[in-house]
């Protein structure tokens, strides 16, 4: 068991260090979308001349945003969940049913990367209409947020493993954590 509490340790130092990459890049990802919306209106109707490629780059930033977002909400559990059943029953099977949920969202993502890959490859042979830029640029922010996803999971899969015969050592989910998602 303490073979895999150290994996997990090395895996929650690897996930730190991406998934704090991926919150800059989230940052910056806001900042690029919020300045081209705001100079989008003012060309638009101040100066009377849009921005044709101003709504297209901001809807590709935006699929980069939620593919980057994923995996930092769920390692702070700050997805959508109910947890009225998982709080009435014994911490071990708390660790059991945080174990299958976190096997099926891995399950879930291997098919997502999976398939993103295979839009990546058709987006090499795409171009955006009005950026002149290939698809895939776009199209590999899917198998990249798959695979952070899967990361995290992983994560949290082996630690309510691990909480499933040392409950003290277990997946917690807190009301701090679920917080203070970004």
């Amino acid at each position: 068991m303490d073979a895999v509490i150290q994996v997990i340790k090395g895996l929650r130092g690897l996930n730190a260090v991406l998934l704090g990459l991926c919150r800059y890049l989230i940052i910056l990802i806001v900042a690029i979308i919020s300045i081209i919306l705001i100079a989008s209106v003012v060309f638009r109707y101040g100066l009377d001349n849009a921005l044709s490629w101003a709504e297209e780059l901001s809807k590709y930033l935006m699929v980069w945003l939620t593919f980057l977002g994923a995996p930092v909400a769920l390692r702070h559990f700050g997805h959508v969940s109910i947890d009225v059943l998982v709080k009435v029953l014994p911490a071990r099977l708390q660790q059991l049913l945080y174990l299958i949920i976190s096997v099926i969202i891995c399950l879930t993502m291997a098919i997502v990367l999976w398939k993103g890959l295979g839009f990546a490859a058709q987006g090499a042979r795409q171009v955006a209409s009005s950026l002149n830029l290939s698809m895939v640029y776009l199209y590999i922010a899917v198998p990249i947020g798959s695979a952070l996803t899967i990361l995290v999971a992983l994560e949290q899969a082996m630690q309510s493993f691990v909480g499933i015969f040392r409950p003290d050592q277990g997946l917690v989910v807190t009301a701090t954590e679920a917080d203070g998602a970004l």
